[in-house]
């Protein structure tokens, strides 16, 4: 094998496809990255036991050919060189020599036929999504998702297509944002679901770059293709639970609140709350005067904010994980936020002003 490229193109090949390196894998060929050279592109490959990145970038390619290399040498090396062309090259299928300006590196490498072979769309959903449009859905979902691994199907996101829309939903059990886009697909009646962990997402969502993502899912993978990016992660298993029965349709309190302000409220608030060991706890009263007020209490002190809020319905108090509302405030640009409780112990919800198509529920916390 033999190639020029560009360090731009390497290092951009290399980021990628290390994103699906696990470096405390106990099996030693998930710590390298397969470099690949033919029709005029060098490959870059990474797997673990549930996903694999694969970036494309343009070469000069005189000699095809393969091998493993590893994954952080060769990444730590290619982001310390200037900004120059360099020639890859195998030698006696044990080594490869990185070569620049006056200068070169040598790496060992393992014969590719230790690598696992990806899996291949055996048939089932298949659709497109702008880039613009999923990132967003993405980004509006997965921090809902639960970092707990014991909770295996809540660390997923479930993707839904159905009548030319797609739908993510993200939830811990204790709180759930839904969000829903148009997606394109060959036929109409296109239907079905999916999990996938939100963190092959989001890895989705940061490598989208411009082109539309051309999504496929069968019984058991699912394929992402983008620009030079193609991404395969095996399906979580479990029943994902059902959601739209626990979203609340009947209120008693609702609210309009600017986006901003309450966000900046909720922040130094917090302040407080975060000392707190009941996780960032902030007291919410509502009442019919137009004026919420915010507070929480620690041992360290005491904060309290009023703003004013458009009100209807009963007066309220309430309580809530501050951090929760934080995020959803995080990743709405709206310049307004409804709110709308149906008690003291029971779900509300949270939606960007006039935005039907995103809708964040969170659970109140008993004190």
């Amino acid at each position: 094998m033999r190639l020029i490229t560009s360090r731009e193109n390497l290092l951009t090949a290399v980021n990628a496809a290390s994103k699906a390196i696990n470096p405390k894998s106990i099996i030693p060929v998930y710590a390298h990255v397969k470099l690949e050279a033919k029709d005029n592109n060098v490959i870059l490959t990474g797997v673990n036991l549930e996903s694999s990145i694969e970036c494309a970038v343009p070469a000069q390619v005189e000699k095809e050919g393969s091998a493993l290399i590893p994954a952080k040498l060769l990444g730590d090396i290619v982001r310390r060189l200037p900004e120059v062309s360099l020639t890859l090259e195998t030698k006696d299928d044990a080594e490869i020599i990185l070569r620049y300006e006056n200068s070169f590196f040598t790496l060992r490498t393992q014969p590719d036929t230790d690598f696992p072979s990806l899996p291949s769309f055996k048939g089932g959903l298949e659709f497109s999504v702008e880039a613009d449009a999923l990132r967003k859905l993405i980004r509006q979902t997965f921090f809902a998702a639960s970092l707990d691994d014991a909770k295996t199907i809540f660390t997923g996101l479930l993707w839904e297509i159905a009548k030319g829309e797609l739908g993510i939903i993200g939830t811990d059990s204790h709180r759930l944002a839904w969000a829903r886009g148009p997606a394109a697909a060959g036929d109409e009646t296109v239907e079905g679901s999916f999990v996938i962990p939100a963190r092959i997402a989001s890895e989705v969502a940061r490598l989208l770059q411009g082109e539309p993502c051309h999504i496929q899912a069968d019984q058991n993978t699912v394929f992402f293709s983008f620009d030079q990016i193609k991404i395969t992660c095996r399906l979580m298993e479990g029943i994902y639970p059902a959601f739209r029965d626990v979203i609340p349709t009947d209120f008693v309190t609702c609210l309009k609140a600017d986006s901003r302000q309450l966000s900046n409220s909720i922040e130094r608030v917090s302040l407080f709350a975060a000392s707190n060991e009941q996780s960032s706890i902030i007291n919410f009263d509502i009442t019919d005067t137009g004026v919420m007020t915010l507070h929480s209490r620690s041992k360290e002190g005491y904060g309290q904010e009023e703003m004013a809020v458009e009100i209807s319905g009963e007066n309220l108090e309430i309580a809530f994980n501050g951090r929760y509302m934080s995020d959803m405030l995080k990743v709405t640009e709206a310049e307004k936020v409804e709110i709308k409780l149906s008690g003291k112990l029971s779900a509300g919800t949270m939606q960007a002003e006039n935005d039907p198509l995103f809708l964040y529920l969170i659970l109140p916390v008993r004190v």
